[in-house]
This record gives C-alpha cells, structure tokens and sequence, in this order.
C-alpha cells in the first residue's frame, strides 16, 4: 500500500475513534429535570425562609441558566422514612429525568435501624425508576473526617460525648454499606470535606456546600 494512503487511512481511523469517543463522553443528552431529596443538608428553605448557601440552590443557579428544572423535597431533621413517603406522593403529579437521594443522618442519629434506612432508599431508586428517572444516591460527606468530635453536640436523648461518638460510628457503617447494598442506582462518592467546614460536627458550612454542588455537577 502506498505510504500516503496507508496514514490517510490510518489518521481516517484515528478521527473517527476519537470522534466515537467524544460523542459517547460529552454527546450524552443533559437531563431536562432534577429532584434532590434530602434533609437540613438539601433543604432550601426553613420554617418558611429561603436557604440559600445550600447545594440544590447553588446548582439551581448554574443549571437553570441551562434551562434545566430543579426541585426539592427535604426537611430539616426528616428521616429516609419521611423522604421515601413524600417522594411517592411528589411523583404521582411529577416527572424528572433524575432524582438524587441524600439521606440517612437523622435515622443514624434518631434510632433507626441501619437496615430500615438501606431498605428505604432501596425502594426509593425502585420507586424512581418506575417512574423513568435516573436515580442517584449520594452517600455523603467522608464522616470519619467531618464529623470532628470536639464539634459534635450532646443532646438530651444523647447527653455523652461517648454517645455522641457510637452514632458517628453508625452513620459512617451505614455509609459504606449503601456501595454494597443499593442496586440499580448510580453511587455519588463521598464528598472530600474538611472539619473545618462545619461547626457543629453535622451541617456544612456554605464552603462545604460548595464543595457539595462542584462535586454534584460532575455527575
């Protein structure tokens, strides 16, 4: 074969891989909807005031310049038994392309059964696909680093620092068994965020929350 139409072919073959490349990384249709579920860390608004330093609000700001439609349905101190309740009612009325699950902190935190909260946003992404969404499951801040047990507060139910530190343990368990157990859902990893963005061991700093939405817009 003659050398020059043995690189023409060569550089034809070339283009085309990174053709079929480029179009199978970027070429992906950006979904024309979202929904966040969560708690205190997704809502935007709190006894009736707009939250605006959390996560959903900033993406709302880059991606409805998009033309891409968010909504949320979290509460402040709202469990997955809450969140999983809501969602079936919100997707009676409602579509989205995507639907993002954040919780599990108030269940660690209040009682709930490691298994009941899995077994909630299992069903959850079951519940999102029937109804032709994306589902996402956000497993959280990295808590061994976050959570800074000199921040975290007792309560009266939980009046020790010891207490305190067993329901760290039982939400960082609970963390890294949502990779093993949830099926059918893509896994957002944990999120790289220092202790010293939150004050009070739990609730990220609007630094954090930025660190929050940067991440999610990878996805």
């Amino acid at each position: 074969m003659n050398k020059k139409i043995f690189y023409g072919v060569v550089t034809v073959i070339g283009l085309g891989l990174i053709y079929l490349t480029v179009k199978k990384v970027f070429g992906k249709k950006l979904p024309k909807s979202m929904l966040f579920v969560g708690d205190s860390i997704t809502a935007i608004d709190y006894k009736g005031q707009p939250v605006k330093t959390n996560y959903p609000y900033l993406l709302m700001q880059d991606l409805g310049k998009k033309g891409i439609k968010i909504d949320v349905l979290a509460e402040a101190g709202k469990t997955t038994g809450w969140q999983l309740a809501n969602l079936i009612e919100k997707l009676k009325t409602n579509k989205y392309d995507r639907i993002y699950i954040y919780g599990g902190i108030n269940d660690m935190f209040s009682g709930v059964s490691k298994t009941k909260a899995l077994s909630n946003i299992q069903q959850m992404v079951d519940i999102s696909k029937k109804n032709g969404a994306d589902p996402y499951v956000i497993i959280g801040y990295d808590a061994q680093i976050f959570m800074d047990e000199n921040k975290l507060k007792t309560t009266k139910d939980v009046p020790t620092k010891a207490g305190m530190v067993a329901l760290k343990n039982k939400y960082i368990d609970f963390q890294n068994s949502i990779p093993t157990t949830i099926t059918g859902a893509k896994i957002v990893k944990k999120f790289d965020i220092p202790s010293s963005m939150t004050v009070d061991g739990i609730h990220p700093t609007p630094s954090g929350q930025k660190i929050i939405a940067d991440s999610l817009l990878e996805t």
